[in-house]
């Protein structure tokens, strides 16, 4: 996918991706959100190291033609949507018309009786 790395010398380099590294990049040296004079972090930067609530996420990688690419990042501009989102709803409506069982919110599938 085209926002997966940039190319330098020919090699493909992460960005940072998914963690906010494009919108750190600019407050990193800004001081805002820094330690108070107590020494003890300000409550505006607390909030912001918090724990992000909701299921749990794991990394997937792979390749899809340039078509597939085009396709999704048209819907992704055109829907105010999310990469991750549009994948993971595509896949759960493919896993629902091939039966595939579902998982728990730890990942496993349990075993089906027959």
């Amino acid at each position: 996918m085209a926002k997966a790395g940039n190319t330098v010398g020919g090699a493909r380099r992460p960005t940072g991706g998914g963690r906010g590294g494009a919108a750190r990049a600019g407050k990193e040296g800004s001081g805002a959100g820094a330690v108070s004079g107590s020494g003890k972090p300000s409550p505006e930067l607390t909030a912001k190291l918090e724990p992000r609530k909701g299921p749990t996420k794991v990394p997937l990688n792979t390749r899809v033609l340039a078509s597939t690419e085009a396709r999704l990042n048209w819907l992704v501009n055109h829907r105010q949507s999310t990469v991750t989102n549009v994948v993971d709803v595509a896949l759960q409506e493919f896993f629902d018309r091939y039966r595939v069982p579902p998982a728990d919110l730890d990942g496993r599938i349990a075993e089906q009786e027959s």
